[in-house]
């Protein structure tokens, strides 16, 4: 029986196309039961091989959900949910969503259904006919016991327990009840006030992680040509390996007690200590400049990474919301090309321990063993290596995550491949951040979901945060809000405007959603900060002094806006507080246009558009300076000075050749002393927003 018919024999529409499950009652479960409905590959002949509707386990390569703790019909009431969930949604002809996706759904009704089933309640189908006080005191024992939900900052989500979305598992009176029971503990299904789930992680934090990762890389650049010939000297030791009568079920079996490898195993030593989880770092320098998920950067294969036309490429295979993979490019820079060559490098050269084994006719080993270093050659995964020093063993790259369990006891074991390695603690200024951009949250869901992060705590580092960040680098380099960590994503704006609009999201609805989110919480922080200074009365600029008299005098002029630089008012705008003056300030700067030493507030009409001489944006009636950026007209200030001495101390006939620049040299010392010296204070009545 192939998928198709399995949906047909244990579903049926009704007359709106809604997909419905056929009672466990009306199903020929022999029939059905083979039906083969995934098939995994993996380095593990264990769970290697076709899954089928019977087994009790379901799995791909990064999630599993197990069945076992069912009776026969309850069991096939949760797997004919999830089955249809995952290849057809809700209606007939429909799309269903990732695997990943439909455990995280199935959880809570696997939760139910064992709880009916301490009961002694064998079906669904029997909860249904209960009477409603029955079936009411069994949903509170299971929001109660089962999901420990208590209060309002509880919520409860799960598809298979939703009007039209629960297959028919549920009548319209039992989930009438449920509903009942969740608005009686003020529980809701969708969070209230839930917390921003776009997180990012915090930019001095990230330039710590990133120097770790450089340190890793640079130091395995260093020792890598050396460790090569020293791990080709132990693999043609491994092939000189004679017969010894035993079945070796791993490497590191053949290996133990052979002193002519172990001599060979001593030069690793000093190369391996560097080497060791080279892959952690990088995968971070992937997932921060390329702006992958990480299913996609797990799936870079050797070769992945390549040079065309001057840019560097990364190609991995494109994962969106459905089990669609396509193979793309995503524009790296040049550091993380270098970093994956030397990844590829360590990894080729474990490959020949395993080549080795394979090809030496004198080595048994058992089929399972077999069956993984074949099936991991033949993957070919850059992060599919497992470090070991002498021996070799793959993995199917799977990125290791902290447990609940694991996040009480630090001094548990954990995965070593893991972001949660990068451990660094969050500073006041980190804290500030997260706050200005409304995510200072542990997590969005789960345990810790709302709690703030304090200042000594430490952050946990997620993937897909790093793709949060790259949509809030391209909003703060247009702000110009972007300082010291601008550097380490030098030329990389257009880049990864290119990998959100093209590649890493299923939508331009979604990318620009989650650009508009960023773009909105920093153009509000900027007005907020623009107010407050111009009721101090210190902003610098034509702008500065316009919006200083504005706060003062709770009048804004509005000027001409005929692309002249006249400044020319044509109308007056009253307000009647700095709270209204703030908010007519935000929603009035969208078109603000940060520059490293001012903000223009003209927008597209700017005709100066030329960050490279500030000079001429000094007597722009759209130009203003805040306090933080005066730091960079004093920086120019200073180096014009200083050129300009050199200047003055050339021979005549050599003044000639630099005359121009040390014009430039005077328009800027000349620009920078009217922006340090306006900084005449208006008293402002009343408090500040």
């Amino acid at each position: 029986m192939k998928i198709i018919d399995l949906i047909e024999h244990i579903s049926e529409c009704d007359e709106t196309g809604l997909i419905k499950i056929k009672p466990f009652i009306k199903i020929d479960y022999e029939r059905i039961k083979k039906t083969v409905i995934y098939s995994m590959e993996s380095v593990n002949s264990n769970r290697h091989g076709d899954i089928t509707f019977d087994d009790d386990v379901w799995r791909n390569r990064i999630r599993s959900i197990n069945f076992s703790t069912l009776s026969a019909a309850l069991k096939y009431e949760v797997k004919s949910a999830f089955l249809l969930a995952n290849f057809t949604g809700v209606f007939e002809g429909g799309k269903g969503i990732k695997f990943s996706s439909v455990c995280h759904q199935a959880y809570p009704l696997i939760n139910f259904f064992q709880l009916l089933q301490n009961y002694g309640i064998n079906s669904i189908t029997d909860f249904n006919s209960l009477p409603s006080l029955v079936k009411r005191n069994y949903f509170i024992k299971f929001i109660k016991d089962k999901l420990s939900l208590k209060n309002s900052l509880s919520s409860f989500k799960s598809r298979f327990f939703e009007d039209k979305l629960s297959y028919g598992l549920f009548t319209e009176n039992s989930l009438t009840i449920l509903y009942e029971v969740l608005d009686k503990f003020d529980i809701s299904f969708e969070r209230q006030n839930r917390p921003i789930s776009y997180p990012i992680v915090p930019s001095d934090l990230l330039k710590n992680v990133i120097a770790e990762c450089e340190n890793k890389i640079s130091n395995a650049k260093k020792i890598i040509d050396g460790w090569e010939v020293a791990n080709e000297n132990y693999v043609n030791g491994i092939k000189n390996v004679t017969d010894t009568g035993i079945e070796y079920k791993s490497a590191s079996r053949l290996i133990n007690k052979r002193r002519s490898l172990s001599l060979l195993a001593e030069p690793l030593r000093y190369g391996f200590k560097v080497l060791d989880n080279l892959k952690l770092q990088v995968l971070f320098y992937i997932l921060a400049y390329t702006g992958m998920r990480k299913e996609e950067a797990l799936s870079c294969i050797i070769g992945c990474s390549n040079k065309h036309d001057g840019k560097y490429y990364v190609e991995a295979i494109l994962t969106k919301t459905d089990e669609t993979q396509i193979t793309m490019k995503w524009i790296a820079k040049k550091d993380t090309h270098d970093a994956i060559t030397v990844l590829e490098r360590y990894v080729k050269a474990m490959h020949t321990r395993a080549i080795a084994i394979l090809d030496n006719p004198n080595i048994k080993i058992t089929d399972s063993f077999r069956h993984q270093l074949r099936h991991g050659l033949n993957e070919n995964l850059l992060f599919g290596v497992i470090d070991n020093l002498t021996s070799i063993k793959f993995s199917d790259a799977y990125l290791g995550s902290r447990s609940y369990t694991q996040m009480k006891t630090p001094d548990g074991k954990e995965p070593k491949f893991s972001l949660h390695k990068f451990e660094y603690r969050l500073s006041a200024k980190d804290i500030e951040q997260l706050e200005s951009l409304g995510c200072n949250y542990k997590s969005v869901r789960g345990q810790n979901v709302g709690k703030k992060y304090v200042e000594g705590e430490i952050f946990n580092i997620t993937p897909h945060m790093l793709r949060h960040n790259f949509a809030w680098f391209i909003i703060a380099n247009r702000l110009g809000e972007l300082d010291d960590i601008k550097h380490q994503f030098k030329h990389l704006a257009s880049s990864m405007t290119m990998v959100y609009a093209s590649r890493g999201f299923e939508s331009l609805d979604e990318m620009i959603n989650l650009f508009e989110i960023f773009e909105d919480l920093m153009v509000n922080n900027l007005a907020k900060n623009i107010s407050m200074e111009a009721a101090e009365g210190i902003l610098a600029g034509e702008a500065g002094k316009r919006l200083n008299d504005g706060a003062k005098n709770l009048i804004f002029n509005v000027i001409a806006s005929d692309r002249s630089d006249t400044g020319r008012p044509i109308k007056q705008l009253h307000f009647k507080n700095l709270d209204t003056y703030k908010t007519f300030l935000a929603k009035n700067l969208k078109n603000i246009r940060g520059l490293p030493h001012g903000y223009c507030t003209a927008g597209p009409d700017c005709k100066l558009k030329n960050v490279g001489l500030p000079s001429g944006c000094v007597y722009c009636p759209n130009y203003l300076v805040t306090t933080q950026q005066r730091v960079h007209w004093q920086a120019m200030k200073n180096f014009a000075e200083e050129k300009l001495g050199f200047y003055d101390r050339l021979p005549q006939d050599k003044k000639s050749e630099y005359s121009l620049m040390a014009e430039s040299w005077r328009d800027t010392i000349n620009a920078a002393s009217v922006i340090l010296t306006d900084k005449s204070t208006l008293q402002v009545n009343g408090d500040i927003a």
